[in-house]
């Protein structure tokens, strides 16, 4: 009787060991899940500040809650981006935007030269550096270049966008006749860039047709990303100058580029428009084309 007592004793004992290690699990997990769910609002939160902060050009103070962001998410690419570009803006004064690639550099040379230009002119593409690919929100971005004054009749204007694979978009453009910035909007009906996905693009210059080993040409990388915070503050009442400086702010040049490119269409004898295209170019180092025209191209070519 005294045995059987015991052995019931135990079986019942042993019958809730399994379960201890099993709760202290869930509780560590459900610590876990809290503590990433504070993390994540700590960042959201110290991120919508920050842009917010530099909306009102408080760069100052936009950086201490970008910085505050990253200590929640250590090393994440939006929160060091904002803080590249914003102290950007403190370090240069009176700058209304800056833009600081994270990998600057140009190679002013690059690609075939060919016999179209006058001495010492050449294409610009008008991007950050070309030690990196610019990055877009925009499902159809537009690109921007700068044609110099030319030694001979420029026969055609060539874009070509695509993966490692193939060949996405091709456009061919009939020149204006001038030198001065020309800008390729990919068309509607063009499938839209996939995001996380980087593409090549190709601009050229066709002077001889009998010879087109002697076009001149560029070539870059561009990829469309999103971030969530930017586009919160986006939503809220913005003018052009505050969507471009966010743009910038948050490493997105073409949309910055695009949105001043297109107020200074649209006001083209405004100051302030003006020094904000003039500070953007600057600060990346494409001085030469501050005061080039935009250009009425590009028509596709029938």
């Amino acid at each position: 009787m005294k045995h059987r007592f015991w052995a019931s004793y135990l079986l019942a004992a042993l019958a809730f060991l399994p379960f201890e290690p099993v709760i202290t699990t869930q509780v560590l997990a459900t610590e876990s899940v809290y503590q990433l769910a504070q993390a994540k609002s700590a960042y959201t939160q110290y991120m919508q500040l920050g842009y917010n902060e530099t909306r009102r050009r408080n760069y100052r103070k936009a950086l201490g809650y970008f910085q505050q962001a990253e200590r929640s998410r250590p090393g994440d690419r939006y929160a060091t981006t904002a803080i590249r570009n914003v102290t950007g803006y403190i370090q240069r004064g009176r700058n209304r935007i800056a833009f600081v690639p994270g990998r600057p550099g140009r190679v002013r040379s690059a690609g075939t030269r060919g016999s179209c230009f006058q001495t010492g002119q050449y294409l610009i593409p008008l991007t950050p550096t070309d030690k990196e690919a610019q990055r877009t929100t925009a499902e159809r971005p537009t690109f921007f270049f700068y044609v110099p004054q030319t030694s001979t009749t420029v026969q055609a204007l060539e874009f070509v966008l695509g993966d490692d694979d193939t060949d996405l978009y091709k456009g061919t453009f009939k020149p204006v006749g001038q030198n001065g910035i020309v800008s390729i909007n990919l068309p509607a009906d063009q499938p839209s860039l996939q995001i996380g996905k980087t593409y090549n693009w190709t601009f050229s210059m066709t002077c001889d047709i009998s010879n087109p080993d002697k076009s001149s040409y560029i070539k870059g990388q561009i990829v469309r990303s999103q971030d969530e915070n930017l586009s919160l503050q986006l939503k809220q009442p913005n003018t052009d100058l505050d969507r471009a400086v966010l743009f910038a702010t948050a490493g997105f040049w073409e949309d910055a580029l695009r949105t001043l490119a297109n107020l200074r269409r649209q006001r083209p004898n405004d100051p302030e428009v003006q020094k904000y295209w003039e500070d953007l170019l600057n600060s990346v180092d494409i001085k030469e084309v501050v005061n080039k025209p935009l250009l009425p191209c590009c028509t596709v070519q029938k």
